[in-house]
């Protein structure tokens, strides 16, 4: 895709239409033009010119010079974004304030579905920024590289954090813990399949399995009992490698092999 038509897609989601990006991209690398020099120059057929031209101008986007031949020239670009930046965050304020005097029924009790990685890793962003107290999560890289700011952004706010980090990603908050040996044994486990948990003030729950294939999945609920036994999943990973630490990992694997118990606790799962 080229500069114009990512251009024509991002201008789009400000009401500009193709023909009306592409005529203002064309005056922006040269004017003043005719209407005959604009559809040249854009691509837009002759028959549709005039009428692009008289939106552009309505839009505030196009300065229209009268005379024997009629020319256009176009707002400095900078000029254009802080007008649509102005009246972008007019439109969020009326839009904020009217959502904010709705009704405000809502049945927590419910367990909301999830689907796709991106919006999963969404919903997470947005708990954690909505956070006051304490956050515990198990979280692999490949969420912490979206992820990283907000928690770090939590921190700052006296949020507590408790993570355990399935992989290497530096955090740089405390407190964290490496599971990056546990998260191999849950990959082996689960055929590459990735669980994460994250609990925000003990009330606001996501879990996702994520797979690396499109095929991702989550629950997202206010339940209680849910976030209990989210964060309690959290603490137990924790406690669990700080436990095979203190044992060591030649006796831990040895007690994997020995145990039957801690064996069908840590068997393939299809």
């Amino acid at each position: 895709m080229d500069e114009i038509e990512t251009l024509v897609e991002c201008m789009s989601a400000f009401g500009f239409s193709p023909y009306e990006t592409r005529a203002y991209c064309a005056l922006l690398q040269k004017s003043p033009m005719n209407g005959h020099g604009v559809s040249r120059a854009s691509g837009i057929p002759p028959s549709k010119i005039y009428e692009t031209l008289q939106r552009l101008h309505q839009k505030g986007a196009v300065l229209i010079f009268h005379s024997e031949t009629t020319l256009y020239s176009p707002v400095p670009y900078r000029d254009l974004l802080a007008r649509l930046r102005e009246h972008t965050e007019e439109t969020f304020q009326a839009v904020e304030k009217r959502l904010g005097q709705l009704g405000k029924e809502r049945d927590d009790n419910l367990t909301w579905s999830l689907t796709g990685a991106e919006n999963i890793i969404d919903v997470m962003a947005r708990s954690i920024a909505r956070s006051t107290q304490r956050i515990f999560a198990a979280l692999w890289d490949q969420e912490l590289v979206v992820l990283a700011e907000a928690l770090r952004q939590a921190h700052r706010r006296g949020v507590e954090l408790q993570i355990a980090i399935y992989g290497t990603f530096p955090l740089g908050v405390p407190y964290t813990y490496d599971l990056t040996l546990c998260g191999k044994s849950a990959q082996e486990r689960l055929n590459g399949r990735r669980l994460s948990v994250l609990v925000s003030d003990n009330e606001e729950t996501a879990v996702a399995e994520l797979t690396g294939s499109g095929h991702d999945q989550g629950i997202w609920t206010h339940n209680s009992v849910v976030a209990l036994l989210a964060t309690e999943y959290v603490k137990e990973e924790i406690m669990g490698r700080s436990l095979i630490s203190v044992l060591g990992e030649e006796r831990y694997q040895l007690l994997r092999r020995e145990n039957p118990a801690l064996a069908a606790m840590l068997r393939f799962e299809p």
